[in-house]
């Protein structure tokens, strides 16, 4: 694995020290997991934008893709196609590693998913 060295400002560095040694763990491995947390919170706010785009033009796409698969990234349409896997191998292709929605164009812009629920009874003796 290639690392590139990171200089972090004088004053993260001094926070950093001490949030490690409450942690009791090495600055690589917190500095790591701080990234990591910070990068999924940064996809996950990638995804609702691209959930909300997707619904924004939801009309247009079931008059244009009713029941193909769209792929949405940065809030456009950026490739159909009728088959799941196809579309998923082209838009990886072109576009790498990042986040894109994908997914099937229906009726409804939301696909609603309903599970009963466990019941709970009393043990009465």
């Amino acid at each position: 694995m290639n690392m590139s060295p990171i200089a972090l400002r004088p004053n993260l560095v001094e926070r950093v020290n001490q949030m490690v040694k409450d942690k009791e763990a090495t600055v690589e491995e917190f500095v790591n997991q701080a990234v990591q947390e910070r990068l999924e919170q940064l996809e996950d706010q990638k995804l609702k934008a691209e959930v909300q785009a997707f619904e924004r033009l939801h009309p247009q796409l079931v008059q244009r893709h009713f029941g193909q698969f769209v792929a949405v990234h940065k809030g456009q349409v950026v490739d159909v196609d009728a088959d799941f896997g196809v579309l998923f191998l082209r838009v990886r292709k072109r576009l790498g590693n990042v986040i894109v929605l994908m997914r099937q164009v229906r009726a409804e812009p939301v696909l609603e998913l309903r599970a009963p629920s466990p019941r709970l009874e009393r043990n009465v003796k």
